[in-house]
């Protein structure tokens, strides 16, 4: 979408400046690095269960913001037969030109916003690569010296490493609200100006015959 339409009407994820990715990328290397170092012998049990909660906190924000995309998806793909049925009544002859363009007007403004989205919940859900511990993982961290310090030291490098993937996704859900937002405000303005347009006609009519005719016939 141009950059001349609006934020508020169009939001846009701003990609990061390379200056942001550089300072990123540092700070991710310097977690990774804290981990390497660190040493947990004396307490490693506070430490393997810190390591578990950040671990599992990380997994449930991706299922979370997974679970959101395919219900919101679902939502909109049910949503469609429903307002493929709204079409045809916006030719109906007894609807006036300017109603009409004003409802087909605010339709396609809100199947934009519908399918935009869809877009951004098909992108949260698109899969990105994650770390997770399998069997061989942890049978081989049992096997060394140090069993619960390194596989500490595994769950919180992979808490590091899915920090990027995991964030991806939530700024993809935060897009999805704002357009599924802004798509039940049209719907929301479509409704109303079904509603309010009878009434506005009676009533601009009623001013013109009672007040606006009367005033004209007075000049000669």
């Amino acid at each position: 979408m141009p950059k001349l339409v609006p934020q508020w009407l169009w939001p846009r994820l701003m990609p990061l400046s390379p200056e942001d990715e550089a300072r990123q990328k540092k700070w991710l290397q310097g977690e990774q690095e804290k981990i390497n170092q660190g040493a947990w012998l004396e307490k490693s049990d506070v430490a393997l269960e810190e390591a578990r909660r950040l671990f599992d906190a990380e997994h449930e924000r991706r299922r979370a913001a997974d679970s959101k995309a395919g219900l919101y998806l679902a939502a909109i793909t049910a949503l469609m037969p429903i307002l493929a049925t709204i079409v045809p009544g916006l030719w109906d002859e007894q609807i006036s030109r300017a109603l009409r363009g004003t409802l087909l007007g605010i339709f396609i403004c809100a199947l934009l916003f519908l399918m935009r989205a869809a877009l951004w919940a098909l992108q949260t859900i698109t899969a990105t690569a994650a770390a997770q511990l399998g069997a061989g993982d942890i049978a081989k961290t049992f096997n060394s010296e140090k069993p619960e310090e390194n596989l500490v030291k595994q769950l919180l490098s992979a808490v590091v490493y899915n920090y990027p993937g995991t964030n991806q996704k939530i700024s993809c859900i935060k897009m999805t609200h704002e357009f599924l937002l802004r798509a039940f405000f049209c719907f929301l303005a479509f409704l109303a100006v079904q509603a309010v347009w009878p009434a506005t006609v009676w009533t601009i009519g009623r001013l013109h015959n009672e007040i606006i005719t009367p005033l004209m016939s007075c000049f000669p």
